[in-house]
């Protein structure tokens, strides 16, 4: 049965070099930590900057005094929420990649209140570090670029 499945999903390309795929390979990692007060967005973009980095995937823990998410509602929009802490990072994960000609992060945050509720979004400004902020980039030797896709409104990564 699992024989059948692999031979299925190979038929359909799945797992099959596709040349639309862009592939490189990591060529270094940065850690970084922002400290209490930061602003995670504005910490994380000037690192970007600093580095000249445009393409790397990243994860993140750590905890936050008030966070701001958006969720996508379509056609390029988001709503945003506000949510005051402390609140735990379960997760946060995100790419960098160009936009317009300009370093682009984006990325998703998990988010743990005291009573073990999780919530979470797209990372936006106003997301402040309280304990800590621990971040480990891996850089790529691709750039990652992104183009408006005209049904969603977004700037979606080509491959």
């Amino acid at each position: 049965m699992l024989m059948n499945r692999i031979q299925r999903d190979t038929r359909l390309g799945v797992g099959e070099e596709d040349e639309r795929m862009k592939q490189g390979n990591v060529t270094s990692v940065i850690v970084e930590r922002l400290s209490s007060g930061r602003d995670i967005l504005e910490g994380l973009n000037e690192l970007v900057d600093a580095k000249n980095i445009t393409g790397a995937d990243f994860t993140a823990i750590g905890a936050v005094s008030r966070a701001v998410v958006g969720f996508f509602v379509g056609r390029g929009q988001y709503s945003e929420k506000l949510f005051e802490g402390p609140l735990e990072i379960v997760s946060c994960v995100g790419n960098v990649s160009v936009k317009e000609n300009q370093p682009f992060i984006h990325a998703h945050i998990s988010l743990a209140d005291h009573k073990g509720n999780v919530f979470g979004g797209h990372l936006l400004p106003g997301c402040q570090v309280a304990a800590t902020f621990e971040v480990i980039f891996h850089v790529h030797d691709t750039a990652m670029n992104r183009t408006l896709d005209s049904k969603t409104g977004l700037f979606l990564l080509d491959t």
